[in-house]
């Protein structure tokens, strides 16, 4: 079913997809330029890791499919997914892990903030009403579990692309350990201002 308030081309596929796919185009460019650059020389982005995030964007592309046949729309995670992926690319090229931890803390919270939120919404719209409504806090229980599936997902990548392709993605001390930290705040942070906010609506406070 279309979105009323969205705007779709002739195809009918919604602009707010189009513009995304083109960003990402532009997005995958810029990362293959710089890979070849000698402007960022404390990078390390490495191109295997740009062929992951490349399969992560197909992957998603498929659910988007996949989802949509069952009357699931799931556009407005395209957007937010590519904020993630920005910031994932500041981070590489600046080479967060090792000269900008805190810019890499910030990179995981954040990433983990919009991800919760993706997650949230897709359960919320994919389970019955009254499942997440009359059991909020089961709904953030799934949510967090599954943000944080993902977060522990993406560092065994990174340990695994070190090991067999050197990349260098795990920085030193500890990298993992503080990531997934930052993974689980910002995933809960988003939790607890969602069930703060919906008490509030229930109380009719707000």
């Amino acid at each position: 079913m279309r979105d009323p308030a969205d705007i779709y081309t002739r195809q009918g596929t919604p602009v707010t997809i189009v513009a995304t796919r083109i960003a990402y185009l532009f997005y995958f460019l810029f990362a293959l330029w710089t890979l070849k650059s000698d402007r960022f020389p404390y990078s390390n982005l490495h191109f295997v890791w740009l062929v992951y995030l490349i399969v992560l964007y197909l992957i998603a592309e498929r659910i988007y499919a996949l989802f949509l046949q069952q009357g699931i729309d799931l556009k407005f995670s395209f957007p937010l997914l590519f904020a993630i992926y920005c910031l994932t690319l500041v981070g590489l090229t600046l080479g967060g892990q090792e000269r900008l931890p805190l810019l890499n803390r910030t990179e995981h919270f954040a990433s983990f903030v919009l991800l919760a939120f993706i997650v949230w919404v897709f359960f919320t719209k994919y389970l019955p009403q009254n499942v997440w409504h009359d059991h909020p806090y089961y709904t953030s229980l799934l949510v967090l579990s599954v943000t944080s599936l993902l977060g522990v997902g993406n560092e065994l990548v990174e340990l695994i692309m070190d090991s067999l392709f050197g990349t260098k993605l795990i920085g030193p001390n500890l990298d993992t350990s503080l990531d997934l930290f930052m993974n689980t705040l910002g995933s809960g942070l988003y939790l607890a201002v969602r069930q703060i906010l919906g008490s509030a609506q229930q109380e009719h406070i707000i």
